[in-house]
């Protein structure tokens, strides 16, 4: 007799799924139906947001559940050399895995272990599709200055309510937490605010349309008075009729202030801005590359060597690249150490960020991709630019690289991980170049021979 029972509604353990069964969920949701009357995809939409939740607390707890498998399984032998920290291998392989940088994978691995360990009301809140797992983040980072007790003490409170945090917007959740500790731990956070402004400090970061933007983490009474200042000179400047906004104004201040220079005037140019010469002499569309920073279209890059050679503010150093592939000429050196020419060519080849896949940190370290006691020389072929961070991971037991590509072509370094994670990275493309255009396809064909290598 044929067993007719209906196993459709069957819950499935989330034990039962494998990678490859995991992978043909994901492909079966791309090819999701769309054509639907709109209350049917609302629905969907609904329920995909579930499903998303859903797979970021599984993560949580896959991240937790291998960071502690790699942190007891037996160390590699190391060769007799410095074991970096445990932790730093294990971030950069979850970052790896999870497509991001390996700062990022490093902190994803706290964050979920606090989740699991002391959030379970917020992991099952999150896996109930009630919050987002950038949510479910923010309140494991809120309750970081608290002991575990605490923090499971934060955790029964803000999830006590019978509504739970379903419908709570980013802000009403972090007020939520932080009403919370102040009132479970209140000297911990009293700690919490001197800590805070005793690290007070300014970071910069360039943004991708030819501006920047400076942070300033300062005192809240200094915080008032600053944005008095630049309010006032706002006021002012719109009172005697000056044709900029509120905002420009404001921006042009603290520059003053900070410099000394006035921002409507030219700024001084010393710095290796890689560009074609028909950009800058004949009207070319070829986009410059700023070392570190990034793209910058040509007409912009050609007015700002205009406007500072016309005040005597500029140096121009030549970069010399081949024609046929448009990369920067190589060079040896037979010191271990890279010397400040090569070293320069480096970071200029580099785009001057971390060749790891998904760290976008600034580069801090000239590395050799084959260690120099192996055998490896020190040139342009076998070196390349990493942040601090991934140089020091890179040297953990079981980790390997190697350079996969010709002198003569772009630039590219493969590697494999401990735990057989794939590293490729390619030199992004100078002025002129052309980035390579890989199929999913092709880029699978080259994971596997890499790993088969």
């Amino acid at each position: 007799m044929t067993d007719t029972t209906d196993t459709t509604d069957a819950p499935v353990a989330a034990g039962c799924w494998s990678a490859d069964e995991l992978h043909a969920l994901a492909d079966l949701l791309v090819g999701i139906d769309t054509t639907g009357h709109p209350v049917a995809l609302l629905d969907q939409l609904e329920a995909l947001e579930r499903v998303k939740a859903a797979a970021a607390a599984a993560q949580v707890l896959a991240t937790a559940a291998f960071a502690e498998a790699a942190e007891a399984a037996e160390d590699l032998p190391s060769d007799g050399r410095r074991r970096p920290r445990r932790a730093l291998s294990i971030g950069a392989e979850v970052a790896l895995a999870a497509r991001t940088s390996p700062y990022q994978g490093e902190q994803r691995v706290l964050l979920s272990r606090r989740l699991r360990d002391d959030l379970p009301g917020v992991h099952a809140a999150l896996g109930r599709g009630e919050i987002r797992e950038d949510q479910a983040f923010a309140v494991a980072r809120e309750v970081a200055h608290l002991d575990p007790a605490q923090r499971t003490a934060v955790d029964a409170d803000v999830t006590r309510l019978s509504a739970g945090l379903a419908g709570l917007g980013d802000e009403k959740l972090r007020g939520a937490v932080r009403r919370s500790c102040l009132t479970v731990a209140a000297d911990a956070e009293a700690r919490r605010h001197e800590r805070a402004r005793a690290d007070r400090h300014v970071t910069t970061r360039q943004l991708g349309d030819g501006t920047g933007r400076v942070t300033a983490i300062v005192a809240v009474e200094h915080l008032s008075a600053i944005r008095q200042v630049l309010d006032e000179d706002a006021a002012s400047a719109r009172a005697a009729g000056d044709e900029r906004t509120g905002g420009q104004v404001r921006a042009d201040t603290l520059v003053r202030r900070i410099t000394g220079q006035d921002p409507v005037e030219a700024v001084p140019v010393s710095v290796n801005l890689v560009i074609t010469a028909e950009s800058l002499l004949a009207g070319g569309d070829e986009p410059a590359q700023l070392p570190g920073i990034g793209w910058l279209p040509a007409g912009l890059c050609t007015r700002l060597v205009r406007d500072a050679s016309a005040i005597a503010k500029l140096s121009l150093r030549r970069l010399f690249v081949r024609p046929d592939d448009r990369s920067l000429v190589a060079m040896e050196s037979r010191s271990r150490t890279f010397p400040t020419a090569l070293a320069e060519l480096l970071d200029l080849r580099d785009g001057g960020r971390c060749r790891t896949p998904g760290c976008d940190a600034a580069i801090r370290h000239h590395d050799h991709v084959v260690r120099e006691s192996d055998g490896g020389p020190t040139s342009a072929h076998n070196g390349q630019g990493l942040c601090e961070r991934c140089n020091y991971a890179k040297e953990s037991p079981g980790w390997t690289s190697w350079v996969a590509s010709p002198e003569t072509g772009p630039h590219e370094v493969h590697g494999v991980t401990e735990h057989l994670r794939i590293l490729r990275s390619t030199a992004p493309p100078l002025p002129g170049g052309r980035e390579p255009d890989f199929s999913p396809a092709e880029l699978r064909l080259a994971q596997s021979l890499t790993l088969a290598a």
